[in-house]
């Protein structure tokens, strides 16, 4: 009986000092916000950081669980112009709390809440590649 007790007593101890997380999932992140670019490069031209003209913002819209609005704007010398949009970005789990953003099938960047990365064509064919931070 005496074992018993033992027993009883230390499982209590052992499971008060059980984290709280287990069972639980981490909570998603916010993917919408927007979004300050920290490179920008059209072809082979570097505009952000290289030209200290150019700054830009990519600002996104979460539309359901699976979709986001996403538009990228570049100002240049004050003067902002937008650069286009994916009205309905889909988006799908990858790892931890990142998710891979798809146009039509196809990866073209991802999220995480803190920082989104892209590359895409533009309609003249130039590939573009940027990232930006929260």
């Amino acid at each position: 009986m005496k074992n018993l007790l033992i027993a009883f007593v230390l499982l209590l101890t052992v499971s008060s000092c059980l984290p709280d997380k287990i069972g639980k999932k981490d909570p998603e992140p916010e993917l919408a916000g927007t979004y300050q670019m920290t490179r920008y490069v059209e072809g082979n031209k570097i505009y952000i950081p290289d030209d200290t003209d150019y700054s830009g913002t990519v600002n996104v819209t979460k539309k359901s669980d699976t979709e986001l609005s996403i538009s990228v704007t570049i100002n240049v010398g004050g003067t902002s112009l937008n650069l286009g949009s994916y009205d309905n970005a889909t988006i799908t789990k990858s790892s931890g709390s990142a998710y891979d953003i798809l146009d039509n099938g196809t990866r073209v960047g991802s999220i995480n809440g803190t920082n989104l990365s892209a590359s895409y064509l533009t309609n003249t064919g130039a590939r573009v590649s940027l990232s930006a931070k929260k």
